[in-house]
Formats: C-alpha cells, sequence, structure tokens
C-alpha cells in the first residue's frame, strides 16, 4: 500500500524503437540488470529535469510539483 496514492505509477506513454535503437537500450537493460521499464523511466525523468534546470532534486528537498508551479 501507498502511502502516497499520487505516486501509484499507470501508465502513460509508449515509445517506438527501431532495430538499432531497442539493442541499445537492450544492452544497456543487460548491463545494469535493470528492468527496462524501470530503466526507461529513470532515464526520460533524468532528461526532463535536465532540461528543466533541476540537477538534482533529493539535494534541493523538494518535488518535481512545486518545481512545476
Amino acid at each position: 500500500m501507498h502511502m502516497d496514492p499520487s505516486r501509484v505509477r499507470s501508465r502513460y506513454a509508449a515509445i517506438n524503437l527501431d532495430e538499432y535503437e531497442r539493442a541499445v537500450f537492450d544492452a544497456l537493460v543487460n548491463y545494469t540488470g535493470m528492468s527496462r521499464a524501470t530503466l526507461l523511466r529513470q532515464l526520460a525523468l533524468k532528461e526532463a529535469l535536465e532540461t528543466l534546470g533541476i540537477n538534482d532534486l533529493a539535494a534541493t528537498g523538494t518535488s518535481v510539483a512545486h518545481h512545476a508551479e
């Protein structure tokens, strides 16, 4: 059970990759041992936060929602 219901994950989007792009992600999944979904989620969030100028969310002690306001 989640303490915060807004932290429950649901399907948000799907991506289409060609054979070569899939091979890159599959290699990274094999290298890290992470699940594909977890890896893609972390990479997408990292890129989004960097684009927004939020380098280290944990260090700021705030949430993504706080920075979006």
